[in-house]
């Protein structure tokens, strides 16, 4: 399996960035593991809102397998302790997913537990973009939310350009 981690810091898009890629999936193909797509969608916009006015919300992690152009993709938006990640990455090996996308820290355990995992798996890291102290301005929220949508609109692009070359591995 190949495995692209998105890593940060906590609390600066990676879930909803994850989230994002997993409704594009479920748009274009179909569930394998039970989702609903309208429900997601709807999380994400009531997320965004919330964000956006500087509300307080609770956001809902997920681990979801969805077959894509016959590329079977697995998403888990939750990478906050290596238990969590372990768990992730068993259900995409246990669902035949020919290629994952989950959510990890940047330091610390779960870098750990990621670097085991890549010794017998194929781990692209790839950096979440993000605007350093952004929490500190309130304004900086919309230029936040433009980065998390250029970053899903991102890694679609690309899982698109490579759907063919997952299916050959």
């Amino acid at each position: 399996m190949i495995l692209y981690a998105l890593q940060a810091k906590d609390n600066c898009g990676k879930s909803t960035t994850l989230k994002r890629l997993l409704l594009k999936f479920l748009q274009e193909g179909r569930a394998i593991t039970p989702v609903d797509k309208v429900a997601l969608a709807k999380e994400l916009e009531e997320e965004k809102r919330a964000e956006m006015s500087g509300a307080e919300y609770e956001t809902a992690d997920c681990i979801a397998i969805a077959d894509v152009r016959g590329v079977r993709v697995g998403v888990a938006s939750d990478g906050s302790t290596p238990e969590i990640t372990m768990d992730a990455l068993q259900a995409f090996e246990e669902g035949g997913c020919d290629v994952g996308f989950c959510a990890v820290r940047s330091k610390g355990a779960v870098q750990a537990f990621l670097e085991r995992f890549a010794r017998t798996n194929t781990v692209y890291k790839i950096e979440k973009a993000v605007l350093l102290n952004a929490e500190y301005f309130p304004e900086a929220k919309e230029y936040t939310e433009n980065l998390n949508n250029w970053q899903t609109e991102s890694l679609y692009a690309y899982f698109k350009s490579e759907a063919e070359n997952f299916k050959r591995r």
